[in-house]
């Protein structure tokens, strides 16, 4: 499967941080335990450490995960991947992947690792040097076709694109606003024009942002008839997800990949 062939499924179930219910997030067990059970996406999430490198973890530190408390961006590598990433994964105190050998892996042993797997990856670091490196390993691992980039930070994601055109990325938050601001119907007319200045080939977002309603039919409709799927995350709950591809969502990012996978067995979201 290739990034593009991402874009057209229509009930997508994609591994968040990898199978990270059951294993420790952004791991070597947490990825292979998704493209094992089937998932056509894994996402993860990248910071650059101090030098240079890119590794695959969602804080900016690593005091929630391992036995200490380290800031990445001023982190080498070598300090970074002599802590145990699986130390406080606690399936209920037993520390099961505690003491195991689960390193921080950086995104070139992601991509070595798995050479056709499909990843949804997540830039973090606020470094805008962080898009000028991914691209470069990107290149070397020819891997454009299977990457969707995105992130929380407009210029490192608008950075990146002026990098690589040709990759997918996902919206900018600004980007973000600006469709949730022409779903109102009043501004119905100016969607085809303002719509022309949005680069990101698809809408991620939560369902929710505090007591604001993101999601909806409308929405949902309005920007896939223009191409632009949503997806949506983080869903646990298979109801809520049946729900939501009911609704038109295309894709969902869960930490429980395989129960959602399970409940939508000869699920039909046009009938069901």
């Amino acid at each position: 499967m290739t990034a593009e062939e991402v874009l057209t499924l229509r009930t997508g179930v994609f591994a968040h941080r990898g199978n990270s219910g059951p294993l420790p997030e952004n791991t070597l067990p947490a990825f292979r335990s998704a493209f094992d059970i089937g998932c056509p996406m894994v996402e993860t999430d990248a910071h650059l450490t101090a030098d240079g490198r890119i590794i695959l973890w969602h804080d900016t530190h690593t005091g929630r995960n391992t036995e200490e408390k380290i800031q990445i961006a001023a982190a080498t590598l070598r300090d970074l991947q002599s802590l145990d990433a699986g130390f406080n994964y606690n399936e209920a105190a037993g520390f099961p992947y505690r003491n195991k050998g689960l390193i921080i892996m950086t995104l070139e042993e992601l991509l070595e690792e798995f050479p056709d797997g499909v990843f949804n990856i997540d830039l973090k670091s606020r470094n805008p040097e962080i898009a000028d490196i991914y691209a470069a390993i990107l290149v070397r691992h020819r891997a454009w076709k299977r990457i969707i980039t995105g992130s929380f930070n407009s210029s490192v994601l608008n950075r990146f694109r002026r990098h690589a055109p040709e990759c997918i990325t996902s919206m900018t938050p600004s980007e973000v606003r600006t469709a949730v601001l022409l779903n109102r119907p009043l501004l119905s007319s100016a969607v085809p024009a303002l719509a022309s200045a949005i680069k990101g080939r698809l809408f991620q977002v939560p369902e929710h942002h505090g007591s604001l309603q993101i999601v909806n039919k409308r929405l949902v409709q309005r920007w896939g008839n223009m191409g632009i799927p949503v997806q949506v995350w983080t869903i646990n709950d298979p109801d809520k997800a049946k729900e939501l591809f009911r609704l038109g969502v295309r894709g969902i990012f869960t930490d429980r990949p395989e129960r959602i996978m399970e409940s939508l067995k000869g699920f039909d979201p046009d009938k069901d």
